[in-house]
């Protein structure tokens, strides 16, 4: 408001959109436009962030993507070593399953043709 000129009001409108002229305006640097200079404008910046409150730490946050994808990889080289260690578990016998199914009831060779 300062470093504009203009009234707490009409700045008010132009966030709000409310502004008569609202369609037509566009955000703009005002050192670019020549209605400030860069101290002033970084003189303004410091002095609104001193007035705001410190942000509260959470602590709570996303973890880098080395560290989840490195999880990731673990948990599969350790699924793959596990089922290399099974007995049977990387043997499977595909025609003694089919017979077994065949066994329990589907369908014979003689009825599907």
């Amino acid at each position: 408001m300062r470093l504009v000129g203009t009234t707490k009001s009409t700045i008010s409108a132009i966030r709000d959109r409310t502004h008569w002229n609202a369609a037509a305006l566009a955000p703009m640097d005002p050192v670019t436009l020549g209605l400030a200079t860069q101290t002033d404008l970084d003189f303004e910046v410091n002095r609104a962030n001193k007035e705001k409150p410190a942000p509260v730490d959470t602590g709570a946050t996303l973890l880098p993507a080395a560290e989840t994808t490195a999880r990731k990889e673990a948990e599969v080289a350790a699924a793959a070593a596990e089922a290399e260690n099974k007995p049977g578990g990387s043997d499977l016998n595909v025609s003694a399953v089919f017979a077994k199914l065949k066994q329990l009831g589907g369908k014979s060779e003689k009825e599907e043709e």
